[in-house]
């Protein structure tokens, strides 16, 4: 029987969609016809890599070069190497949904977005207080 915590988590975050088992021939078929001077499990093995990875989190560049290298031992060229990481990351993305409704699990504003935001509070403050003492001194000078 699930508890109430269970229940819960299920229905506010549901579970990632399952990989398709084919990235290539599914999604891309023309790309998949691309890549077929290599054998389909070497692109397939390689695509799978890349999506783990990007799973992961963010792709950084010495991920992309251990990939990159992962790719030449496998006898991938550089550029089809690059196309399959970012096949692999506009997978993810179709099958990750962002839902843009606040959770209490969500990032907090950074502390320099928050700092930025009163910098410029502080300067339309400095800015209005003097326009508003030129136009007392105007004022009283004039009349």
């Amino acid at each position: 029987m699930p508890t109430m915590t269970q229940t819960i988590s299920q229905e506010t975050f549901p579970a990632a969609p399952q990989r398709t088992p084919e990235i290539l021939g599914e999604r891309w078929p023309s790309l998949g016809r691309a890549l077929s001077r290599y054998q389909q499990s070497t692109a397939e093995h390689f695509s799978r890599l890349a999506y783990d990875t990007v799973e992961a989190g963010l792709i950084r560049h010495h991920e992309r070069q251990r990939l990159a290298a992962e790719a030449e031992d496998l006898g991938l060229r550089p550029f089809d190497a690059q196309l399959l990481i970012a096949c692999a990351v506009r997978q993810w993305a179709l099958d990750h949904r962002y839902d843009a409704a606040p959770t209490p699990e969500a990032p907090a504003l950074s502390f320099e977005y928050k700092a930025w935001r009163r910098v410029w509070t502080r300067i339309g403050l400095v800015v209005g207080t003097a326009a508003a003492l030129d136009i007392i001194i105007l004022w009283k000078w004039l009349f």
